[in-house]
């Protein structure tokens, strides 16, 4: 079938093309019978106007890109969720790329945004480096670091105090008497982990034992870990909530009593974590999808910090 144009609307409405463009972008200048028969013929027609078209004239695409480290992990899906009903409000096409937890992916996802044309991304980085960010954001695009924070890098962040977060779980472990504890945590390299390893050391003030298991960031892997080993910890801190559920998970099969003879505490506080009864650090993600908006706005700049809360469930 054939596109209906702006020309077929001008024509039907025996009207100037001018006229219907006025009454498409709600410009002044058209009587309001004018403009309600407009709207009729549009209507019958199932005219749609050329997104395309009209960003070329006006230099905004109305696009914007979304980038997340994994998909599958539900903080990102309630990001997801979050930036998706704002966009709605705001008239804006979201474009969302899972780059699979690498790095040369979220690369390649930023620099395919950048040739389609979007007006701005917000990418929940992968952590390593910042530099292909700070590039697109020299190029003109817009581009703010959901979660992630480069004390170093000229970009705007929407980011999470990942050391402060951290420093609470080791203080509140410590204060419950724990002198021996595992770290499950992610890729020693990245930001987050970082962050979250040297916070919890600090909280925790060497009060006892320490060691840091780097793992792939699977709950899986997390599972088998915890299910081989020969003697357990007193506590475990874990990177998210989806490593946790895979500690929780190899502990009830080991016939462990969690919260009594092994406390447990992830991180993010994702939709299972009250369900499971885990004690975590809560990351604002609606508040700061709300700071992300401002910034796209312009009505805010600059690194936006966000501290994690403590909750307290059962299983610590």
């Amino acid at each position: 079938m054939k596109r209906v144009t702006l020309r077929d609307v001008a024509r039907m409405a025996d009207t100037s093309m001018m006229t219907v463009s006025r009454v498409i972008n709600d410009s002044p200048g058209v009587s309001k019978d004018t403009r309600e028969r407009i709207m009729q013929i549009i209507v019958e027609l199932g005219y749609k106007p050329n997104k395309d078209a009209r960003s070329l004239r006006s230099g905004k695409t109305g696009r914007l890109g979304v980038l997340v480290f994994d998909i599958r992990n539900p903080f990102y899906a309630e990001m997801i969720g979050e930036i998706e009903d704002l966009a709605n409000d705001r008239g804006l096409t979201v474009i969302v790329t899972d780059t699979n937890r690498s790095h040369q992916k979220e690369e390649k996802a930023l620099n395919l945004l950048e040739e389609t044309g979007v007006d701005s991304v917000v990418v929940a980085p992968e952590g390593y480096e910042f530099k292909h960010l700070e590039r697109a954001s020299n190029s003109g695009l817009t581009v703010v670091s959901f979660g992630v924070h480069f004390p170093r890098g000229d970009i705007y962040e929407v980011w999470i105090d990942d050391h402060e977060g951290g420093r609470k779980a080791g203080e509140h472990l410590r204060k419950q008497g724990v002198t021996k504890v595992a770290l499950v945590m992610d890729n020693p390299r990245k930001a987050t982990t970082v962050g979250r390893t040297e916070g919890f050391l600090e909280g925790f003030c060497s009060a006892g034992e320490s060691q840091v298991f780097n793992l792939q960031l699977d709950w899986r892997v997390a599972y088998e870990t915890v299910k081989k080993m020969q003697t357990l910890p007193e506590a475990f801190f874990c990177h998210n909530d989806m490593m946790a559920i895979g500690v929780l998970r190899a502990l009830r099969e080991r016939r462990v009593k969690v919260g009594d003879e092994v406390l447990v505490i992830g991180f993010d506080d994702v939709f299972f974590a009250e369900a499971t009864n885990l004690s975590t650090l809560r990351i604002p993600v609606r508040d700061m999808v709300g700071a992300t908006f401002e910034i796209l706005s312009g009505k805010k700049s600059g690194k936006i910090r966000y501290v994690p809360e403590l909750i307290l469930r059962g299983s610590a």
